[in-house]
């Protein structure tokens, strides 16, 4: 019953911190830059049904965590026995997502987005977590989700959750589409570098006869 009481107290700590994160940040890229305002957009790419489904399944999860926080004997009727150690795994994970997520933002900076969208005299970001991965902001939010299906350890938070998650594919394909469009064969060579969201095992080996360059994925 303590230690419940104590996965609930980290619950919302973890809960907290990474909303503050992107509350934080969320507000900076709506500040005018000290050129004038921010960037306009160029490229806006509408997601239809993903959208509304992420949505659905965000809207779910935090019904089922505010149940899950400030009335748990409703919510104990779905739970799922995992044993202590994997869901302090949970908590260890969300906190690892916090250093990860303001690592993402500071690289992104300006060009950082809420929606799917492409700004004037945007660049393509290949450093920091970039250099490796195309989607650590959807890595991040994954991680981030799981940790919480994890610490919870109840149907009801597991089920909108893995809604969630299923949804940064299809809409990672969407991004791919809007930046290949935009990028081109430059963007087709980062893809043979990185992974979708986690680095990639393969080695490949892209030589170019005109620079001599060989890249390693």
């Amino acid at each position: 019953m303590v230690e419940e009481l104590l996965f609930r107290i980290l619950f919302v700590a973890i809960w907290t911190i990474f909303a503050g994160v992107r509350i934080y940040y969320r507000r900076k890229s709506t500040k005018p830059t000290d050129t004038g305002d921010a960037p306009q957009i160029k490229k806006k790419q509408k997601l239809g049904w993903m959208l509304l489904v992420l949505s659905i399944g965000i809207l779910g999860m935090i019904i089922s965590i505010i149940v899950y926080l400030l009335m748990p004997l409703w919510i104990l009727w779905f739970p799922i026995p995992l044993p202590s150690l994997v869901r302090w795994i949970g908590v260890i994970l969300g906190f690892c997502t916090v250093p990860f997520l303001v690592w993402i933002h500071r690289t992104l900076g300006r060009f950082w987005a809420a929606d799917l969208e492409i700004k004037e005299d945007h660049t393509l970001m290949t450093s920091g977590p970039y250099s490796r991965i195309r989607h650590p902001m959807y890595t991040v939010f994954i991680l981030f989700t799981l940790s919480a299906l994890l610490i919870a350890s109840n149907l009801f938070v597991t089920v909108f959750a893995i809604i969630v998650i299923l949804m940064f594919y299809p809409i990672s394909i969407k991004e791919e589409e809007m930046m290949l469009d935009q990028f081109g064969d430059e963007y087709r060579d980062y893809i043979q570098r990185t992974g979708r969201f986690l680095p990639s095992l393969r080695q490949v080996k892209i030589s170019d006869s005109d620079q001599g360059i060989e890249n390693s994925k």
